[in-house]
């Protein structure tokens, strides 16, 4: 880790803790008060997000002009594709679903992002939100053995994005970093991506709180 990367990270991440907190659905599940037929939503959602992702990071990997930035992205992509795998074992894609808007903003939003954001601001915005992400995923995994019944298998999704990933981590203060020595980071740009990162995350979950995982 290097000191004006990690600093700004961290700060951008103090900016969006308060909000953290205003994730509806994980304490409905960490509770076992969720019906079990959000899992089943959150899978089908989430074959759709996983590959707009997968793309997403690939397309922002051949953008990156810097090693540990292309590195990162491509890191990404490919825990997108690992974590694709997973899902089968907790419910198959159905094949009539239709997408709830507020879930796919999110990817519609990296997907702009792949497009338009520059590479070192973007990463800014993902990492700030990485901690939150992980504290649901792991909330959840915890809760379905718990609550639920859910075997290992079914679990091994929100297993996946719980588990803490110091080489990313690593990688992207390295890349932030060579960019900022470069004046190639613009610390508005990277705040305003990390607040809506968090506001189409939110909504992802929120939306499925509301709904109760209906089809």
């Amino acid at each position: 880790m290097t000191g004006s990367a990690r600093e700004l990270i961290d700060a951008v991440q103090a900016e969006l803790a308060p909000h953290d907190d205003d994730n509806r659905l994980v304490p409905m599940v960490e509770a076992g008060e969720a019906p079990r037929e959000v899992f089943s939503a959150i899978a089908a959602e989430e074959y759709r997000i996983v590959r707009s992702d997968w793309r997403g990071f690939l397309h922002l990997a051949s953008r990156a002009q810097e090693q540990n930035a292309r590195e990162f992205f491509a890191t990404l992509a490919s825990g997108e594709g690992l974590a694709l795998g997973k899902l089968p074992a907790l419910a198959e894609e159905p094949p009539d679903f239709e997408p709830r808007a507020g879930c796919q903003a999110y990817p519609a939003f990296v997907a702009w992002l792949a497009l338009n954001g520059e590479p070192a601001d973007v990463i800014v915005a993902i990492v700030a939100n990485f901690a939150a992400f992980g504290r649901y995923c792991a909330a959840i995994a915890a809760a379905m053995r718990e609550h639920y019944g859910f075997d290992d298998e079914a679990c091994a999704f929100f297993d996946f994005f719980g588990a803490p990933s110091p080489e990313l981590e690593d990688l992207a203060a390295k890349a932030v970093q060579a960019a900022l020595d470069v004046g190639q980071v613009s610390e508005k740009d990277a705040r305003i991506h990390a607040r809506l990162f968090q506001a189409y995350e939110l909504d992802f979950w929120n939306t499925l709180a509301d709904d109760g995982g209906r089809d």
